[in-house]
């Protein structure tokens, strides 16, 4: 792997946005539960006001991004509705963000958040109605009733998938058991990358590994090698982040998770390179591909 570690930044999905315009064009269940489905899946925009607290202003890096001083205070823009309600803004794209901030120079204090940080902040700001989405001609406004039961039925889905992964795990490694680690020849970027999202928001990670295990010469899954503390929720979110592309294979290949301190952990570990470092993000091959 090359010594060059490039942050890669969460790629948006155009899907919501195409979810959103069928949706407008015909209003039904089939199209909400679309956008819905789109929407825990996918980074979102915010506007925002900082508050530096006198510090020095950041310099941003070579991707345009910039690491906030410690204290800073960000509020995040509300806009309010004829009826008086206050709603968080949530944008699909910057294009979507530039179509409705007239000046430019105003959309550059946006941040990244992703469904669950909107679910959090609706839930616990008694004056927040819910979100808007792409303000505008093809906006969607989500009550906060209807965040608040996606939230609750993405983390049920979580909870019984990391379930399922422990259960998996303790299946398929017995005493005795041959097992091999060998690392991907490509990583599978549509797996990857919405696994750095969540680690993004894990600032008790420090990187992650992925591997191929292969149980006695046979049993071919996953290993997620996480340099971090025991966290079930954490693993959860993962699992759900990377079950999309799991279940698009046409041979199917479990994930299993588990920490750097397991000795399983330290094998997946031993001689690898990480996909993922914390600060950075995403870290790239000079050669990957895929």
């Amino acid at each position: 792997m090359s010594d060059q570690n490039q942050p890669k930044v969460p790629a948006f999905n155009p899907k919501l946005k195409d979810a959103i315009v069928a949706l407008k064009a015909e209003n039904n269940p089939k199209n909400l539960n679309a956008v819905l489905n789109e929407l825990v899946r996918s980074p979102l925009l915010a506007p925002a006001n900082f508050d530096l607290q006198g510090q020095s202003a950041p310099t941003p890096g070579p991707d345009g991004r910039v690491q906030l001083p410690p204290n800073t205070k960000i509020n995040l823009i509300m806009v309010n509705s004829p009826e008086g309600k206050h709603y968080y803004l949530g944008f699909s794209d910057w294009d979507a963000v530039h179509a409705w901030q007239k000046n430019p120079e105003q959309g550059r204090q946006v941040i990244m958040l992703r469904f669950d940080d909107f679910a959090n902040m609706v839930s616990k700001n008694p004056d927040a109605s819910g979100i808007v989405i792409n303000p505008g001609e093809n906006s969607l406004r989500l009550e906060k009733p209807l965040i608040e039961s996606v939230k609750k039925t993405k983390d049920e889905v979580s909870q019984k998938i990391a379930a399922q992964l422990a259960e998996q795990q303790a299946r398929r490694i017995h005493p005795g058991d041959k097992v091999t680690l060998v690392e991907p020849s490509i990583l599978p970027d549509a797996m990857i990358d919405p696994v750095c999202a969540v680690l993004a928001d894990a600032p008790g990670v420090g990187s992650a590994y992925l591997s191929v295990m292969i149980v006695n010469g046979d049993a071919r899954s996953y290993l997620l090698v996480l340099d971090g503390p025991q966290d079930e929720k954490l693993f959860a979110s993962v699992a759900q982040a990377a079950r999309p592309y799991l279940l698009s294979r046409e041979k199917k290949m479990d994930l299993n998770i588990t920490t750097s301190i397991s000795p399983l952990g330290q094998q997946g570990m031993q001689g690898s390179e990480p996909f993922y470092r914390k600060g950075i993000g995403r870290v790239i091959e000079e050669d990957d591909d895929e």
